[in-house]
């Protein structure tokens, strides 16, 4: 019996150890923990700096956005003031190129030959309005070279067919060359009968293409004669008019009101040549259309949509903004 007891003792002590082992590596264990909470702890505090920070920035941003607002704000402001201070600087220049007896420049009156140039223009501008603008020509085009190309692949997939049936018909069946030839030929039947059905899609875009671009061919033939006259006229008109703008600054006259309110009353030191031809466009303008208006450049905007004036007061009405 005592040895029973010794054998049991023993393994209670055996597993007494096992137990104290498993306690020791429980208590390490809970040890990490603890240290990991302290690491969490120290994570959480920087997350929470970070988010400090973050708030800190967006309210400096806020306070940067409305200060960009401001100093917009101030800035139109200021070139608004700047505007009226330069109308008020030019017509105190008109009052005393007036008192001065400076002559008044006449841009309006136009000689009858002058008329004729821009009837003559005008005319031109019409009859190029009439014909395709360039890019529906290139898109007439696009849809031609589409229907082209579907038609080469298709062809270049049936001469790979024809030659794959070649092949087929010489060579033995057990052969490498008929195998391949086999291959070829099922894909380039499915490739050439695939192209073939995209061409027949694109057919009708594509004849109705051709037909439009041979129209408008044969009108620019029988109208180009008018057209090259046109644009003669306009670059004589163009030329007269620049010429009577440039007597009238050469000898300081008086420009009109309507001219001098959206072009100032003399060429600016910088960009001086493309003050000249939007001046000389808006004399064209007025010379085409009649325009008397003493105190609108253009005039009023046309009521109904013509194609070459309506474009042309929207074009100018533009530009004239940038001065």
């Amino acid at each position: 019996m005592s040895d029973d007891y010794g054998y049991q003792v023993r393994r209670l002590e055996t597993r007494t150890g096992g137990v104290e082992s498993e306690l020791h590596s429980l208590r390490s264990k809970l040890g990490e923990v603890e240290d990991l909470d302290y690491e969490l702890n120290d994570i959480r505090g920087d997350v929470r700096r970070i988010e400090d920070d973050l708030s800190t920035v967006r309210t400096e941003l806020t306070e940067l956005t409305e200060l960009d607002d401001d100093v917009r704000g101030d800035i139109q402001d200021t070139e608004q003031a700047l505007k009226r201070l330069t109308g008020r600087v030019q017509a105190l220049e008109a009052h005393l190129l007036a008192a001065g007896g400076a002559p008044l420049a006449d841009l309006d009156t136009t000689d009858p030959e002058w008329k004729k140039l821009a009837r003559t223009a005008s005319h031109g501008w019409n009859v190029r309005s009439s014909l395709l603008p360039k890019h529906q020509r290139e898109a007439h085009r696009l849809n031609i070279r589409h229907y082209e190309g579907a038609l080469e692949d298709r062809d270049e997939h049936r001469d790979k067919v024809v030659e794959a049936a070649g092949i087929l018909a010489s060579q033995p069946h057990t052969s490498r060359e008929f195998k391949q030839a086999a291959m070829d030929f099922g894909m380039s039947c499915a490739l050439a009968e695939s192209h073939g059905q995209r061409a027949q899609k694109l057919a009708a875009p594509a004849q109705t293409a051709q037909a439009a671009l041979a129209q408008d061919d044969t009108l620019r033939q029988a109208k180009a004669s008018l057209i090259e006259q046109g644009d003669k006229a306009e670059r004589k008109l163009n030329w007269l008019l620049r010429g009577r703008l440039a007597d009238a600054i050469r000898d300081r006259a008086l420009l009109p009101m309507w001219f001098v309110t959206v072009l100032g009353p003399v060429p600016p030191a910088h960009k001086t040549q493309e003050w000249m031809d939007l001046a000389t466009q808006v004399l064209a303008y007025r010379a085409t259309y009649e325009i008397t208006d003493q105190a609108v450049a253009l005039g009023p905007p046309p009521a109904a949509y013509v194609p070459r004036r309506t474009e042309w007061h929207r074009e100018l009405t533009k530009d004239l903004r940038r001065w």
